[in-house]
């Protein structure tokens, strides 16, 4: 045998082994729509719209898939991979919608004449077919992890995008209000007190407002009354009531 042909021979069992494993993936994929149109069968009215929405998107997408395999110009340039993708896709599909089951039968067809392989016994090692199997489904579990990750690394950006803007919104609020102890503040003070008092009254208010420069926010301690401090003033240090000349009475 040369080597043309053990190279040809090698391709060949590449091909039924990854027509095998694209069918084995089909017939899984089928199973999981069986159960999505059971689901969607004993659901509520709410629930059942809303999966069949998501089924009939994922319809849409296989016949988008398998659209090409109708055309001549697809199958002259199409790779081995190519073919196992719309055969494993036409598989899960061919029961429960018409277009893919048409698409599987162009497919076996065309797998048929061009390459002589019987997709639905196409003679593949059945140890092969188990290990590529095993490959095919730790790649698309791994997939399925990244695009997990993917989406959770979306959402956290998303939140913390959310709490970025609302700082810089305080921020901004912050910034533009003036300090409590600044001119710019007695000023706007001074402006807010025109018309509704006399001048000297302004003044005072302003001078007054300028001693006491603490933010009303921080006086968090209220000062003893007036009336409390005169009869503190009027006791002596042991609380007896003094008479004027330090007499007790």
């Amino acid at each position: 045998m040369s080597e043309a042909d053990g190279m040809e021979d090698a391709v060949d069992g590449a091909m039924r082994t990854g027509l095998m494993v694209a069918a084995r993936i089909g017939e899984q994929l089928a199973r999981m729509r069986e159960q999505e149109q059971r689901t969607i069968a004993a659901a509520e009215e709410q629930r059942a719209r809303e999966l069949q929405e998501r089924f009939d998107v994922q319809r849409a997408a296989a016949r988008a898939q398998l659209a090409p395999v109708s055309r001549d110009d697809w199958w002259d340039k199409a790779t081995p991979e190519m073919i196992e993708r719309v055969h494993e896709t036409a598989t899960a599909w061919k029961a429960y919608d018409p277009e893919a089951a048409q698409a599987a039968g162009k497919i076996s067809d065309q797998v048929q004449s061009r390459y002589g392989i019987d997709v639905n016994n196409t003679g593949a090692d059945e140890a092969s077919v188990a290990a590529a199997l095993a490959r095919a489904q730790q790649a698309r579990a791994e997939a399925d992890t990244e695009r997990t990750k993917a989406s959770a690394a979306r959402t956290d950006e998303v939140v913390a995008g959310a709490a970025i803007a609302g700082a810089n919104r305080q921020d901004r609020v912050d910034r533009s209000e003036p300090a409590w102890d600044t001119a710019e503040r007695r000023q706007q003070l001074a402006e807010s007190l025109e018309g509704k008092a006399d001048r000297e009254a302004v003044n005072s208010r302003l001078l007054a407002d300028k001693h006491h420069g603490t933010h009303p926010a921080g006086a968090v301690a209220q000062k003893p009354s007036s009336a409390k401090t005169s009869r503190m003033a009027k006791q002596g240090g042991n609380g007896r009531t003094m008479e004027r000349g330090g007499l007790e009475r």
